[in-house]
């Protein structure tokens, strides 16, 4: 029996190590490593690890797809298939012509980063990576320079969170339970949301507002900020640009104006703002789903405001990767080369359905699962016309309908180093178990494909492992995780801005170069017909997106309503109802949620429909100023179909 410790490098913000007891060369159990992180508990994922790993679902061996059926062929013939599709595509039609398709389904250096280096060399087109976090990524570059924040153990000295647009309990449970310590320690828990989150029912106060219209909100406690003198005017001059042009901006946003807006009492608004000033220091933890609608790059920016007008440096999280010292474009070749053509996330289905590629490449991502339009997605790679590759763990929706499906080893399979987007420790993780079957890693097997199409360039391209771990992350940090399995980076400084001016840019010079607007200009609102509904989704406790269904079974197609629209419609808890849109019909099982307001749904993310059909096919496929996805601007109708049997 040997005992190792690993790194989750699934897409999730806690990153936690994990305690791996190995016996007989099979997994014996998963625990959470008793460290500063993870604090020895495991989500419901983790602690399903073991039956993924060997479940009935993993894809053991190379295969063809006949039409009939896959069969099996061995790795040489598999390797010789797609090379000689993939050149054909490359000197025919060019590097435009393929399509590479991966995001985070394993956030690993290896796995995820330098497995780029081929498709980077080939100049390939690939996507803006926008589907998660783009908008509000962008928004908070426009007023600090960079997103870094508040890091987990900050959270211990804190007096009170606001959890905004973010559902922690559920999303990240490690911070969670840290903001959990804060609030015995007599700190103060806001939530703001649209609808009554898991995080929400155990926070101090919540407020609810009505979807899109945060930015509202932000601005009003703003003003109301700066009307009652509540303002760090020191560090306002020291640290911020564009105060004065802000005040003015801010005389639209009287708390009556903002009360007509959000739905948020006045008195309340105020409320939360005279708490924000009397509870410092605090954090604004700022969720991806909140920026996933129309505008959410201005009101992810409206909220970003707040802690500099009260003199806290950085007083916010979401997402701290760009403020960790790691070498990413060394790593991925992004120095050195890079596609010819980008498209948006968003859009890429249409594509695939109308025809634009040849050769399809696929890893650590299920589009056919994931993406808007998703049945559009997968009725374009059955085309005749395109050859599709999918380097998969899991016989997912995509390597289904795949053309060539290869096998992946899971992360305890595997050398890799992994970091997180939350905290700044990164781990070494060496193989626990073999590999399944005839698993192959990603940055492996895309080693062997650049034997086989670029020769030339395999010693640029196929670096040592540690070789590319030392580029990332230089080499005292290597070392240590050679000699301890973990290193502890140094984020960047809190007071140091990464903005034209240096300085907080209130009134964002930026901006006016790229023809946004230079203050914060959130939505009203979202604006929905008659019978119409808003549709948002985000994460279930038991699935990173659509991992864990091998354990759990399919992402449950249940549909919350409020109980004044569901007698509206005469729907029952249990029924079975259909949502649609211009795009697509969804049917599901109602559940009547005392938690929403009127006029919005919500369903749990990537949820597979009594149809079969993704929830994501519903989805909007807009694109915000940003660049981001607007996925929780979905508009639908409900109708019933039928009683529960």
């Amino acid at each position: 029996m040997s005992v190792s410790f690993v790194g989750c490098p699934r897409d999730c913000y806690d990153t936690c190590r994990l305690r791996v007891v190995v016996e007989g060369g099979r997994l014996k159990s998963v625990a959470g490593a008793d460290d500063d992180v993870t604090q020895g508990v495991t989500c419901p994922r983790a602690a399903k690890d073991i039956e993924r790993v060997y479940s009935s679902l993993r894809v053991l061996y190379p295969a063809v797809n006949t039409g009939l059926g896959f069969r099996r062929i061995d790795w040489d013939s598999a390797l010789e298939l797609l090379t000689s599709r993939l050149l054909e595509v490359l000197e025919r039609w060019g590097p435009e012509k393929v399509l590479f398709l991966e995001y985070a389904g394993n956030r690993g250096v290896l796995t995820r980063y330098a497995s780029r280096r081929l498709w980077n060399y080939l100049g390939v087109t690939q996507t803006d990576g926008s589907i998660c976090d783009a908008s509000g990524d962008k928004a908070l570059r426009l007023v600090y320079g960079s997103t870094y924040g508040v890091f987990p153990q900050e959270i211990d000295n804190l007096r009170m969170v606001v959890a905004w647009g973010f559902n922690v309990a559920v999303s990240a449970l490690h911070l969670w339970r840290r903001v959990l310590r804060m609030k015995e320690r007599g700190g103060v828990i806001y939530t703001v949301d649209v609808r009554l989150t898991e995080t929400a029912r155990l926070s101090d106060k919540f407020i609810r507002v009505r979807p899109g219209s945060d930015g509202y909100l932000a601005l009003g406690i703003a003003k109301y900020l700066i009307d009652h003198d509540l303002v760090d005017r020191d560090f306002i001059e020291r640290y911020t640009y564009g105060f004065n042009e802000l005040v003015k901006h801010l005389e639209s946003y009287s708390l009556d104006v903002v009360e007509r807006v959000t739905g948020v009492p006045k008195e309340v608004v105020a409320e939360f703002a005279e708490d924000l000033a009397n509870h410092k220091p605090f954090a604004i933890l700022i969720g991806y789903g909140l920026q996933r609608r129309r505008g959410g790059g201005e009101i992810v920016r409206s909220i970003a405001i707040l802690p500099a007008l009260l003199g806290i440096h950085r007083g916010f999280y979401y997402s701290n990767t760009d403020g960790l010292p790691i070498n990413l474009a060394g790593v991925t070749g992004a120095d050195r080369w890079g596609p010819k053509r980008v498209v948006s996330m968003e859009r890429v289905a249409e594509e695939v359905y109308r025809g634009e590629y040849k050769f399809i490449y696929i890893h650590l991502h299920n589009p056919a699962a994931t993406l808007p339009n998703s049945h559009r997605f997968i009725e374009g790679v059955k085309r005749d016309d395109v050859f599709v590759v999918v380097h998969e763990t899991h016989w997912s929706d995509t390597a289904r309908v795949a053309d060539l499906v290869l096998p992946a080893p899971t992360f305890f399979e595997k050398l890799d180093a992994v970091f997180s987007y939350s905290h700044n420790v990164v781990y070494l993780n060496k193989p626990v178990i073999d590999p399944l079957g005839e698993a192959l890693g990603e940055y492996q097997l895309m080693c062997e494909i650049t034997k086989r199409i670029a020769r030339e360039a395999y010693n640029e391209i196929c670096l040592d492992p540690f070789e590319v771990l030392r580029i990332g992350f230089g080499d005292e940090i290597l070392k240590n995780l050679i000699e301890q399995g973990y290193a502890v980076l140094k984020p960047k400084p809190k007071d140091v801005y990464q903005t034209p001016t240096g300085r907080i840019e209130l009134y964002s010079t930026q901006a006016v170069k790229e023809g946004l607007p230079p203050l914060p200009t959130p939505p009203p609102g979202e604006e929905i017909g008659e019978n119409e509904f808003i549709l948002i989704t985000s994460a279930h406790v038991k699935y990173i997106h659509t991992q864990f269904e091998e354990v759990y079974g399919g992402v449950p197609a249940e549909l919350h309503i409020s109980p004044e629209d569901a007698e509206k419609l005469g729907i029952l808890d249990g029924d079975i109802i259909e949502v649609f849109d211009e795009k697509a019909s969804f049917i599901a099982r109602a559940v009547v949620d005392k938690g929403l307001q009127r006029g919005v749904l919500w369903m749990p993310r990537h949820a597979r429909s009594i149809n079969l059909l993704r929830v994501s096919a519903l989805m909007s496929n807009d694109v915000d100023a940003y660049g981001g996805a607007v996925l929780n601007s979905t508009r639908v109708r409900v109708r019933k179909l039928g009683k529960v049997t």
